[in-house]
């Protein structure tokens, strides 16, 4: 989180909130949905297969009279969140049409007998092409395949369909359902002794181009998405619950909605400069484009904005709100707390004066926060004056003494009288300095006076809140330089948590003129990620395509 910069006047903007992260899935939910599959599973395999390893080499051994077959699958299933799944395999026997099923395969098929023999199971088959899906005979598909051929396989779980490549070449796609409604697994059967391949599950570059494929994929995901018409009950919460209306919104009403959604999100990080070349351009705050504009279902309630509680232009209360937040930002607790008061005065009375509780908290810590950072710069002074003291007690004095003078020198030219700097002396160029020792004496008392009145003037509150964050904000006093400390002290007075005041002070000036505390554009964002994660989670594929952050942040 940081401060932005766009601003016409010598005030910078309030803390502008970090890009909103993809929300990560609730903490109930398993971590292993969101894991690849890396290596082959040790137990769930043909006993007829060794493994190497690394978990990447498979080699079939004699013991079943090539009756059937030996089959194994990944230690863990394919998460649909991907989108799109893909790995290679190097045929490493002699046959040039090599006995091996390459494929997927469901959680409770049987391992001696190949990929696409078995239910849930799908199969390409290296000695005659043929595609295979719960059958003998199998279907027509592609090439035969066999030494030192690699072939590629992929699952879209878009589509639910499968697709293979042999030596960086696109086969097509093939089989319908792929691993719908189960846990579907990378799956390699082999028939033959001595049969052997390994295993590409991303270890290294693959032979086939698969980011262009899946970027091919994501474009048509991402197509249908800005093609979809809007919808007002996804927009305004306040009509989701009474309109009835299931209309699309024209093309013209959504350029309205979406304009007002980025005002919104501009007024509230005080982008004065942008706001008024939005406004200009767009011309939707200061007049009525459209009667479509006014209409109820549509309405993101920006119009407020246009003027403050206390009167006067937009633009003013952009600049007195974010004059007020850099303060905070800054450190310059007083200056924050007297604009506020001036332009603002609810913000400090409201929820029994918890944000001027908040405030003051932080201005008894950034008083402390100055006593140890001149305490640090007396103790620098202090190691300086004492390098001083011994460089010219020491070696200059010395050097003197091994010059060659004669007599007439000493007679004709006086030594230099040296004087040895004392502590009394260190302290007198200490407050010749920046820094004095009275200074620092006077700072440290205004703090403890300062410590003592908000103590003094809180120590009645019984809510928990306000005890806790008094308990924390003295606690500092103990340490020496607490922003020397590591863990809960130094995050406590950093400058980050200084920020977020400021961003909870920016919130509350804007609920208090009637304004959402988060943009509507931000909750529309968290919304939509928290829903793509949601669909990744219960296995819808596309999901993996809607990439929020690139399409809109990084664009």
């Amino acid at each position: 989180m940081t401060p932005s910069t766009d601003s016409d006047d010598d005030y910078s903007t309030p803390p502008r909130r970090a890009t909103a992260p993809t929300p990560q899935p609730a903490p109930t939910q398993p971590q292993a949905i969101f894991t690849l599959p890396t290596r082959w599973s040790v137990t769930d395999r043909s006993n007829h297969l060794t493994i190497s390893p690394d978990g990447r080499d498979l080699t079939y051994t004699a013991g079943n009279g090539d009756k059937d077959g030996a089959s194994a699958r990944t230690d863990i299933p394919i998460p649909p969140a991907c989108g799109i799944y893909y790995y290679e395999v190097e045929i490493r026997g002699k046959d040039q049409k090599s006995h091996v099923s390459i494929g997927f395969a469901g959680p409770k098929v049987k391992f001696n007998r190949l990929p696409g023999w078995e239910p849930f199971s799908w199969g390409y088959h290296g000695d005659d092409g043929f595609s295979f899906t719960a059958e003998r005979s199998g279907n027509p598909f592609s090439q035969t395949y066999g030494s030192s051929d690699v072939v590629g396989c992929g699952v879209d779980f878009s589509t639910h369909r499968a697709f293979y490549t042999k030596n960086g070449v696109l086969l097509g796609n093939v089989f319908e359902n792929v691993g719908k409604g189960i846990d579907l697994y990378p799956s390699v059967g082999l028939q033959h002794s001595g049969e052997s391949i390994r295993v590409n599950f991303g270890h290294e570059p693959f032979k086939f181009d698969i980011e262009n494929h899946v970027q091919q994929q994501k474009n048509v995901a991402w197509s249908k998405i800005m093609t979809t018409p809007l919808y007002t009950s996804v927009l305004n919460r306040s009509s989701a619950s009474t309109s009835t209306s299931k209309a699309a919104l024209s093309e013209e009403e959504s350029k309205i909605v979406l304009n007002k959604l980025v005002l919104s999100y501009l007024i509230h990080h005080g982008y004065s400069k942008t706001v008024r070349a939005f406004q200009k351009q767009q011309d939707i705050v200061l007049k009525a484009k459209a009667t479509s504009a006014d209409d109820g279902d549509v309405d993101m309630d920006n119009d407020s904005a246009k003027e403050n509680a206390a009167g006067g232009s937009l633009e003013d209360d952009i600049e007195r709100r974010t004059r007020v937040v850099d303060a905070v930002t800054r450190g310059d607790i007083d200056l924050a707390i007297t604009e506020t008061a001036k332009y603002h005065p609810s913000v400090l009375k409201a929820e029994e004066g918890i944000m001027l509780f908040k405030l003051r908290c932080r201005k008894f810590v950034e008083l402390i926060l100055q006593t140890a950072a001149m305490k640090r710069e007396l103790d620098a002074m202090e190691r300086r004056q004492e390098a001083s003291r011994s460089f010219t007690d020491g070696d200059s004095f010395e050097e003197t003494m091994d010059m060659d003078i004669d007599d007439d020198q000493i007679r004709e030219t006086p030594v230099p009288k040296v004087e040895s700097i004392s502590k009394g002396a260190g302290k007198r160029r200490a407050e010749s300095g920046l820094v004095s020792a009275a200074h620092y004496e006077a700072a440290l008392n205004a703090a403890i006076d300062y410590g003592k009145a908000l103590r003094t003037d809180y120590k009645g509150d019984t809510r928990p809140g306000v005890q806790q964050l008094l308990t924390q904000t003295f606690s500092i006093i103990a340490f020496h330089d607490p922003l020397g400390q590591r863990g809960e002290i130094a995050n406590f007075v950093s400058a980050d948590v200084r920020t977020q005041l400021a961003v909870e002070l920016n919130q509350a000036i804007l609920k208090s003129q009637g304004q959402p505390a988060q943009p509507e554009l931000e909750t529309l964002y968290r919304r939509t990620s928290a829903c793509i994660t949601q669909l990744g989670i219960f296995g819808e594929g596309a999901a993996g395509f809607a990439d929020l952050q690139r399409e809109l942040l990084e664009a």
